[in-house]
């Protein structure tokens, strides 16, 4: 039984908390009416009256509401809203006439004149109308924060757990330590016949580190070493076709201790190989790194081929879209100009 008092006592604190604060509420305008009248209240009185008005802020915030106006049946409401106000008022009157006067004397608000007492039980049953309003337009809307900051949540769990699972799977086909150590034995053995062949093992050998390490911290890595994939990716790219490709890649800013999602820059420039026009000296292609206020600009800018395009194995545009969506939300720009002859894309994050 004793592991059942938490949970007890956790539902009882919405009820706790309603009941201190009517009790709050009757105490300040019992405070109140002494101070600037020096009347006190007739316990009896505010508590059927109180009662009262709870009974009208909780049916129209806990079933009006609801029932009709979350379902957009407004004139329903409003007839509903009436009848409540109405049966308030005539248990009000039958109250203050008939009961009341029975059980106490010296009462605050008793009857004097019909016009004086329906204009006081109007003005309390529209005052609490429109407290109730207020409690239940708030709480539905912490409700929707909460529900979705919970699928928000969800979500990124999924995505995340996707991406884990794929770079486990692709970890699970190689065995990074026989690969990196074969690889470092094909340099050695290549380097003495022939430098520029050494120099592309070495640089696949870099570029299958990063893609296989595990990310340094939240799922992100340093942006310094994404650039520095960038620049490994277009080495190799260049011995594959003798340094004849045209290219122009620029940094600007400092690159250091700035986090990034690995794997997004290098999307959008294999993007470019694929598509591009990479021969071509009167147009080559651009990519552009520039960082400023932990803000990063990225662009890339190529001539279209004609031709046939370079395969590649990256995890493609709509999934980095994805990545950024989930991780970046509000903090990032996409913009792509796809023209005739040439395609753009200038991505900006917040890091």
């Amino acid at each position: 039984m004793a592991h059942l008092l938490p949970f007890r006592l956790r539902s009882l604190r919405p009820i706790i908390i309603h009941f201190l604060i009517w009790a709050g509420y009757l105490a300040y305008e019992g405070i109140f009416l002494f101070i600037i009248n020096n009347v006190r209240l007739n316990i009896w009185e505010s508590s059927i009256h109180f009662m009262l008005q709870a009974m009208l802020f909780y049916v129209n915030s806990l079933v009006l509401l609801p029932r009709f106006f979350a379902r957009r049946a407004y004139l329903t409401y409003a007839v509903s809203l009436v009848l409540l106000m109405a049966v308030f008022g005539v248990l009000r009157y039958c109250a203050t006439v008939y009961l009341l006067p029975l059980m106490t004397d010296n009462l605050v608000y008793s009857f004097t004149t019909p016009k004086l007492f329906w204009g006081v039980a109007l003005y309390r049953a529209i005052y609490f109308i429109l407290l109730s309003l207020g409690y239940w337009f708030s709480r539905n809307a912490i409700q929707l924060e909460k529900q979705k900051r919970a699928q928000e949540q969800e979500l990124r769990n999924t995505e995340r757990s996707l991406m884990e699972a794929n770079l486990a799977f692709l970890k699970s086909q190689i065995n990074p330590h026989f690969l990196f150590n074969a690889l470092n034995f094909l340099y050695a053995q290549a380097y003495p016949h022939s430098e520029s062949t050494a120099k592309g093992i070495l640089l696949l050998s870099d570029i299958m580190r990063y893609a296989l390490k595990d990310d340094d911290n939240n799922g992100k890595v340093m942006l310094e070493k994404e650039v520095q994939h960038i620049h490994n990716y277009i080495a190799i790219n260049q011995l594959r076709f003798s340094n004849r490709l045209q290219i122009e890649f620029e940094v600007a800013g400092s690159v250091q201790f700035l986090m990034i999602l690995p794997l997004v820059l290098i999307t959008f420039v294999e993007n470019c190989f694929k598509h591009g026009e990479l021969h071509d000296p009167q147009n080559p292609l651009r990519i552009q790194v520039r960082t400023e206020n932990n803000r990063l600009y990225f662009r890339t800018h190529n001539k279209k081929r004609n031709g046939p395009k370079e395969k590649t194995t990256g995890i493609g545009l709509v999934n980095t879209q994805k990545r950024l969506d989930l991780v970046y939300a509000d903090r990032y720009t996409l913009a792509v100009t796809n023209e005739p002859e040439f395609y753009t894309c200038q991505l900006t994050i917040d890091l």
